[in-house]
């Protein structure tokens, strides 16, 4: 029983000394004291409100013990709330990602349309449909009860400008229909939702952005003037705001727009012929359509509807292209964010772990101090205490302890959220902390905490025979011991494993930086011309005046910045062959091959060298896929459009794309063109002063921009975003590892904390027996040391077969040699001797004086 309240009498189980209960105590004492608690126990059972006084003495002795052992219980309740910290953190995450678009009430049932485009050699999404593509689907298919259409202005900025003056930059305007607002459960705070968009011309405002253009005023019946890329300024009235979208969806605008009105846009920016397409039906629009299915319909069927529909043949898109319907609370993880679905898997695994490390040192620190507790236990069971009563007891001691854990837990999540948001590039709005999402996680690892932390203490602890605990004995059984050696092999087993694979991680993250791709990226300025302001037609100018600037190697152009835009994958064949082949393309001019110094297999010839004329230069893998070589590549290509150019020269395979795949058959334009001016190349010269030169090319941009200011990015710097997810992963798994470790080491240190403190008549003995220091350290570590080695063995192995599977996503990846585990091996060895050497040599200099006092 935990305690006993009653006639005056005061016990608790705790109190007893090891004098009162040693095998030197008389027989008439011994049938005296136990008469005496016999009498206790059966008055507690008469004592009114007997629950109450048991639950209140169970966590009176919990917090009796608690205090009694300090050290260990705090390196026990502080590594579980460590881990119990960073497994919320992943949680939070976790949860997360997994609530994108969910707060809409009929997510389950919303879908969006997107064609699968099926080439040679690649399999892309085109997620933009015709403007008549929803309503023919819903006219189609019994199983849609309505659909709704949404168009974003992309990543370009277009001026937004409010009546009052206030002016600024923006990239989140968008454009949708009234199927959109009643489709979507964006909150209103001002305005009608029944007739919102319903005329042309008319305007939602975000709160932000209402804030950001009106103030504290009302916007409703006030005017923003868009600018669009041609300079064209259309007027709109604001009759709505709704609440910010939170950051767990993902459609985000700040402006949301009649959607006729995108329309007149295209037509103003790109002429009548755009809006040719809109009696066609199909895909190559330029809207996001949703349908909203009907309760119980099948997405299946609403897709096998959409063949029939389609009206003239679109251009790139063949007979076998497949339409898919994705249901929009699978849209973050199956199509909006790359690697989200690893990256939770990966984590939510790395959670455990961390999860188990603490909670197994959590537990070996438990039965090892269950020797301590053998007498209390063994007396409890002489005065009648059930194994029932005592499992509760050890419960609520282990249950009391999670709850501390719990509540440092949640300082130190407070503190480590910075960190980690930091880490893994994420936003999250607080109020999400209380939304079931993660609430609901964080009740059941509070459950399951207590289940497994208290679970085998308690087994243990009641189970130990009362005849071995008052002469003063544990449990006979080697078992727990052994379990404490296999715990702690576990324990060192993932921390190897995660050692080597943030080793294993960090050097292919410096591949990816690091290898020479084929071109020269140092020193280079992209700058994009925004043709929608003309600038392109004063790229000669431009050019020439950002060639005479000091700290100005080269200037050159092209259609796209590389390793930042998709480029056009078209299927190219040689006149003389039918196999077409899928080859990227973009347009350059001819100073971009010197320029990034690209090299070639075969140089044009000195005679015809690289014009403006409609020529084209191709990579290795396109010329052996299209059978060219040095003796025949002069060829005549046909690009699929009526298009013809001729080949004159093979430059060497370069990487254009992330490493992570391999090189494409790719080729570039030599235009005379405007299909190369988009964007300036800028080689700068090796001692550049970087912030003049950047400013003299701001006043040149200046002088011919209209509206939009000067933008520009170094290609280095866009070529790392590329492993930005790669870069944020391994940062966490050093972060976890570091962690790992830590708790590891935590509860070794407790264990060897224990192992000395039941030693300490023994290294009394040895030292005044003339032992060395250095030799009851070794006696201290070695069985330590000898666990921490096995572990070592058992995980090289299991490292060596996880990072191995997780290198055979890349295309270009390390080789994990020998030393990898060598020195993952000594790392860890390394650590835990430092721990556990702390406290022998602490022991092994104790006065053994006051060692052999201490018995």
């Amino acid at each position: 029983m935990g305690g006993w309240v009653g006639r005056g009498h005061r016990a608790a189980d705790g109190e007893f000394s090891e004098r009162e209960s040693s095998n030197d105590e008389s027989g008439e004492v011994a049938e005296e004291r136990v008469g005496f608690f016999q009498t206790t126990f059966n008055d507690y059972f008469s004592y009114p409100n007997s629950t109450r006084v048991m639950l209140f003495n169970y966590f009176k002795i919990a917090w009796r013990h608690l205090y009694q052992n300090r050290l260990l219980n705090f390196i026990g309740i502080g590594g579980l709330a460590t881990g119990l910290a960073v497994t919320l953190l992943i949680v939070l995450y976790i949860a997360h990602e997994y609530s994108y678009d969910r707060f809409h009430r009929n997510a389950d049932r919303i879908v969006k349309v997107e064609l699968k485009h099926t080439d040679t050699t690649t399999t892309y999404s085109i997620p933009w449909m015709s403007y008549r593509f929803g309503e023919a689907v819903k006219n189609a298919s019994p199983e849609v009860e309505s659909f709704a259409r949404f168009s974003s202005g992309g990543t370009r900025s277009m001026t937004v400008q409010s009546d009052e003056g206030h002016q600024f930059y923006e990239t989140n305007f968008a454009f949708a229909d009234t199927g959109f607002v009643r489709m979507f459960d964006f909150p209103f705070v001002a305005g009608d939702p029944a007739t919102a968009l319903s005329r042309p011309a008319t305007l939602l405002l975000t709160e932000r952005m209402a804030r950001k253009y009106f103030g504290s005023a009302n916007p409703l019946g006030r005017t923003i003037e868009y600018t669009s890329r041609d300079n064209t300024k259309f007027l709109f009235e604001v009759t709505g705001v709704l609440r910010d979208p939170p950051p767990n969806s993902t459609i985000q605008f700040g402006f949301l727009a009649q959607l006729d009105a995108v329309r007149a846009i295209d037509r103003e920016e790109y002429g009548e012929g755009f809006d040719k397409i809109k009696d066609e039906v199909g895909a190559g629009g330029r809207y996001d359509t949703y349908l909203l299915l009907r309760a119980g319909a099948s997405a299946k069927k609403v897709a096998a509807h959409i063949p029939a529909l389609l009206t003239t043949p679109k251009e790139g898109l063949d007979p076998n292209d497949n339409y898919y319907l994705y249901p929009l609370a699978d849209m973050h993880l199956e199509v909006g964010l790359a690697y989200s679905k690893n990256r939770m898997a990966l984590f939510g695994v790395l959670a455990v772990f961390v999860l188990v490390l603490a909670l197994i040192n959590f537990v070996n620190l438990a039965t090892a101090r269950s020797v301590n507790r053998a007498k209390e236990v063994s007396v409890r069971k002489v005065v009648g205490a059930t194994r029932k009563s005592l499992i509760a007891q050890f419960y609520t001691d282990s249950s009391l302890q999670v709850v501390l854990a719990f509540c440092l837990a949640g300082l130190l999540f407070v503190l480590f959220q910075p960190f980690f948001y930091d880490i893994l590039q994420l936003s999250f709005d607080p109020a999400f902390l209380c939304n079931a999402f993660f609430l609901m996680p964080t009740l059941l690892l509070f459950l399951i905490c207590i289940l497994l932390s208290g679970g085998y203490p308690a087994l243990l602890l009641s189970g130990f025979s009362p005849i071995f605990g008052l002469k003063g004995k544990a449990n006979p059984s080697q078992g727990t011991a052994q379990l404490r050696a296999g715990l702690t092999v576990f324990q060192f087993v993932v921390s190897v494993t995660l050692i080597i694979g943030a080793i294993v991680v960090k050097l292919q993250l410096n591949l990816f930086l690091n290898k020479d791709v084929g071109i020269s990226r140092s020193r280079v300025v992209t700058v994009p011309l925004n043709r929608e302001e003309g600038m392109d037609k004063h790229y000669a100018a431009i050019r020439r005046e950002i060639s005479q600037l000091p700290g100005v190697e080269k200037v050159t152009a092209s259609s796209l910045v590389m390793y930042d835009h998709y480029m056009n994958s078209w299927n190219i064949k040689r006149l003389d062959q039918p196999k077409e082949v899928s080859v990227n393309t973009f347009a350059v001019d001819e100073e971009f091959i010197p320029t990034l110094q690209i090299k070639w297999l075969v140089p044009p010839r000195p005679t015809k060298g690289l014009s403006t004329s409609g020529q084209i230069v191709i990579n290795e893998r396109a010329a052996r896929e299209l059978g060219l070589n040095a003796r025949n590549y002069q060829q005549t290509l046909d690009l699929g459009d009526g298009t013809r150019k001729e080949v004159v020269g093979i430059m060497k395979d370069f990487n254009y794309m992330s490493l992570e795949r391999d090189i494409k058959p790719m080729a570039m334009y030599i235009g005379s063109d405007t299909t190369f001016r988009d964007y300036l190349y800028v080689k700068l010269t090796r001692n550049a002063p970087i912030e003049k030169t950047m400013a003299g090319m701001g006043h040149v941009y200046d002088r011919y921009k209209t509206e939009h200011p000067f933008e520009y990015a170094f290609l280095e710097e866009v070529y790392q975003r590329l492993y930005e997810i790669q870069g944020n992963t391994s940062r966490m798994i050093v972060a976890l590892t570091g962690l790992a470790i830590f708790i590891a080491c935590l509860g070794l240190f407790g264990l060897a904390t224990f192992t000395a403190e039941q030693r300490t008549k023994e290294i009394g003995v040895r030292k005044v027996l003339g032992a060395s220091v250095a030799s009851i350290v070794t006696l201290l570590s070695k069985d330590f040391l000898k666990l921490v080695l096995i572990a070592i063995v058992i995980a090289s192995p299991i490292a060596w077969w996880i990072t191995g599977k997780w290198l055979e996503e890349f295309a270009y990846r390390v080789d994990v040699a020998w030393w990898v585990f060598i020195l993952a091996g000594t790392l860890a060895l390394g650590i835990a001797l430092l721990t556990v050497s702390f406290q022998s040599v602490r022991a092994a200099l104790t006065n053994p004086a006051r060692s052999l006092r201490s018995e």
